[in-house]
C-alpha cells in the first residue's frame, strides 16, 4: 500500500486483512492474552483509520501500523496492570461470596444487559453475535452481509458505550460499598 491521500474503505479492508493477524500475533506473543491481543487489533485499526481519514500519515502505512501497535499494546498493558492493582487493593470483603456480593453480581449483569439493549439495533446484533455466539468478524460479516470493517466498528463503538457506562456504575457500586 502506498502512502496516498486518497484511501477508501475497500483499500482499508485489504490493509486490515493483510495486517490484523500480524498485529494479533505480535500482541499475543508479548502478553499471552487473547483479550489483550484482540483489544490491540481493534484499537490499532481504529487509530490507523483515524490517521488516514485525517490525513495524519507521516510515514509508510507499514511503519505506522508497527508504531501504533507498540504504543497501543503498551497502553493496554498499563491499563490492565492498573486495573488489576486497583482490584487487588480493594478490601477483601469485596470478594467474599456473600448475599450482598451475589446481589451486586446480579445488578451488574442486569446493567450490562440493559446497556446492550439500548444499543442501536445493528450494533446490538453485531455485539451479541460476537460476544454471546462467539462468532469472529468474518463470520458476522458474512451472516449480515456487511464488511468485516463495519463489524469491527460496531464492536468498538458498543464496547466504548458499555465501558463508559459500566465504569460509572462500578465506581458507584464501590463508593456505596465503602460507605
Amino acid at each position: 500500500m502506498s502512502n496516498t491521500q486518497h484511501f477508501d474503505s475497500r483499500e482499508f479492508e485489504i490493509l486490515f486483512q493483510q495486517w490484523n493477524r500480524k498485529v494479533y500475533n505480535y500482541a499475543f506473543s508479548k502478553t499471552k492474552s487473547t483479550y489483550i491481543a484482540e483489544e490491540t487489533v481493534q484499537r490499532v485499526f481504529i487509530k490507523l483509520w483515524q490517521n488516514i481519514t485525517q490525513k495524519n500519515i507521516a510515514s509508510s502505512i507499514d511503519a505506522q501500523i508497527f508504531t501504533i501497535t507498540r504504543s497501543i499494546l503498551l497502553d493496554i498493558v498499563k491499563e490492565e496492570y492498573r486495573r488489576k492493582h486497583a482490584m487487588e487493593s480493594l478490601p477483601q470483603a469485596t470478594y467474599a461470596p456473600n448475599s450482598l456480593t451475589q446481589l451486586e453480581l446480579k445488578e451488574t449483569e442486569g446493567k450490562v444487559e440493559q446497556l446492550i439493549d439500548q444499543l442501536p439495533p445493528m450494533r446490538k446484533l453485531v455485539f451479541k453475535l460476537s460476544r454471546f455466539e462467539h462468532l469472529n468478524y468474518k463470520e458476522i460479516a458474512a451472516r449480515l452481509n456487511i464488511s468485516p470493517r463495519t463489524v469491527e466498528n460496531h464492536i468498538a463503538l458498543a464496547l466504548k458505550t458499555i465501558r463508559k457506562s459500566f465504569s460509572n456504575f462500578l465506581v458507584l457500586l464501590i463508593f456505596l460499598k465503602l460507605l
